[in-house]
């Protein structure tokens, strides 16, 4: 992708946060859209979800994967594609 964007939020009651126009529009997060937050080394991690990846997700549940596992498996094979 090659931009950087750094914004700071504050976390609201309940613990939410309001993902900023700049960064919602830089990655097309529209409202209903689903995320993966992870933690990696202390870092919280936030990633949005293309709906293939959520039907290959539902479908590998039913073979016994997560969802997380398998969005885990494609980020890494796509990385080394790169």
């Amino acid at each position: 992708m090659g931009v950087h964007v750094r914004v700071v939020v504050r976390v609201l009651r309940k613990r939410q946060v309001t993902i900023p126009k700049e960064v919602a529009d830089l990655l097309d997060i529209r409202e209903g859209d689903y995320l993966v937050m992870r933690v990696e080394d202390g870092r919280l991690v936030v990633e949005k979800v293309d709906p293939l990846d959520m039907l290959r997700g539902f479908l590998a549940e039913r073979s016994g994967k997560g969802l997380a596992e398998e969005i885990d498996r494609e980020r890494r094979l796509s990385e080394r594609e790169l």
